[in-house]
């Protein structure tokens, strides 16, 4: 397992609480985020409140595009559009080549915002869309006319042709009309991702029901119907649902979106692939899990990523406790570690909104041989593929494509050519291959990024 302990050389993903100031109070907030009034977590993780001076996020950036370059930084709060200095540290982050996404409520989305968003640099915008009924999303957000706000803010954005994900986060009220969503995501908001979310109890989404094990297996069953429903429309995932892909591969081990992440990392990039920064400067593995590998106002993202114990000890998948430990599809899966932390109080424990039982398939290692891989080394040409050349033109456009999948990709684009013969990659031929793609156009030319 230390071979695979090394892979982890370097987060692909950053998903940075910029505020603790949020316009809304939403009932599953897992940053306790919002007026004082709102709070509801007294834990030691949620006392220092305080946030980041500009002068102390660009140096941060700084950091991060050194350690991490072109990292996908998801700058999200509270809502970090009420930060007065959000345009700066957008137009900061994109200097430093790193892929800009705000995650916001949608409520403050106006057109001259959106222009302003797009010109600063911004690669996307993630929404959220709680219910279809108006009073339900609003109730589930504590504040009237959320959901014609976000609405709006869907519609402006396409107008800009800033492109963003719908986010929903399934529970109670909203777990009969998963499909309902996703066609008014697509139809009416014109979204190009949906994701489908599942609480972690973290924050104050520790105070809330959620759904059972069995109605879960269900909705991961809905998934996968959306999932092809939609191919080439609109892509769909299930988040903090590493299970998703062994409910695949029990049930359609030919999937195209089975997926899971390199290093034997499973489905959860917790501290593998992926991090989280809080409003104080305080590294995470996750955004869901209350536990700090280091601060960075005092510490490097390198030295808390590469030395730091939580870090270490999180990505220690071969010694995963009970269930998760014996389980067959520890390496594909993994369970969620936030989950694990916040039920059982350790980032090794069983994830117990999964029900899978080991032993199906007499305990020997699961592995997918399709599929998608994530944090796969993006270097050109790929070690497996010496014989292929790469025009210079086609290398430019490949990093259009985000640095965790852009491996990946290129380890398509070149067993595609030795298999058809093909020893120079050049932009006709990653046409050829876009052409061929069912699912969503990857191979993007450079214009349609502006």
């Amino acid at each position: 397992m230390e071979a695979a302990v090394s892979a982890f050389d370097r987060p692909y993903i950053i998903s940075w609480n910029l505020t603790y100031r949020c316009n809304l109070a939403c009932e599953h907030c897992y940053l306790d985020a919002g007026a004082e009034k709102e709070r509801k977590d007294t834990s030691l993780a949620f006392e220092d409140r305080s946030e980041l001076s500009t002068p102390e996020v660009f140096k941060i950036i700084d950091d991060i595009s050194e350690f991490a370059p072109e990292a996908v930084v998801i700058l999200t709060g509270g809502e970090p559009l009420l930060r007065r200095d959000i345009l700066e540290i957008i137009s900061y982050g994109n200097q430093k080549n790193l892929w800009i996404v705000v995650g916001s409520n949608g409520v403050m989305i106006t057109e001259s915002l959106a222009k302003t968003l797009k010109e600063s640099g911004v690669r996307g915008m993630a929404l959220s869309l709680d219910a279809l009924n108006p009073h339900v999303h609003d109730l589930f957000r504590k504040v009237s006319g959320a959901f014609n706000n976000t609405v709006q803010g869907a519609q402006v954005l396409h107008q800009a042709e800033l492109p963003f994900i719908v986010q929903t986060t399934v529970g109670k009220h909203n777990i009969d009309q998963l499909n309902e969503i996703a066609q008014f995501a697509y139809e009416k908001m014109q979204a190009k991702v949906f994701n489908l979310y599942f609480l972690v109890p973290s924050g104050r989404g520790q105070y809330i029901s959620d759904i059972s094990a069995t109605e879960y297996n269900r909705v991961l069953e809905e998934i996968s119907v959306i999932q092809e429903n939609y191919d080439g429309k609109m892509m769909v995932n299930a988040k903090c649902a590493p299970h998703y892909s062994r409910h695949l591969f029990e049930h359609k081990p030919d999937s195209k979106f089975l997926k899971n992440f390199t290093g034997n990392a499973g489905g959860c990039p917790a501290g593998t692939q992926y991090m989280g920064i809080r409003p104080n400067g305080d590294m995470t593995p996750c955004p869901y899990l209350p536990q700090f590998g280091g601060n960075l106002k005092t510490q490097s993202l390198k030295t808390i990523w590469e030395t730091s114990a939580l870090f270490q000890n999180i990505r220690k998948r071969d010694q995963l406790a009970d269930r998760c430990g014996q389980c067959e599809f520890s390496n594909t899966c993994g369970g969620c570690r936030a989950r694990a932390f916040t039920t059982f109080g350790s980032v090794l424990a069983e994830d117990l909104l999964c029900d899978y039982q080991p032993g199906k398939y007499n305990f020997k290692k699961i592995s997918f041989n399709q599929g998608i891989e994530y944090g796969l080394k993006q270097n050109l040409p790929n070690s497996s593929a010496e014989s292929i050349t790469w025009e210079l033109s086609a290398q430019q456009r490949m990093k259009q494509i985000p640095a965790f999948v852009r491996g990946m990709v290129t380890k398509s684009v070149e067993k595609y050519c030795l298999k058809n013969n093909i020893s120079h990659v050049d932009e006709q031929t990653l046409n050829l291959i876009r052409s061929k793609m069912p699912t969503s156009k990857i191979f993007k030319s450079p214009s349609s990024f502006k």
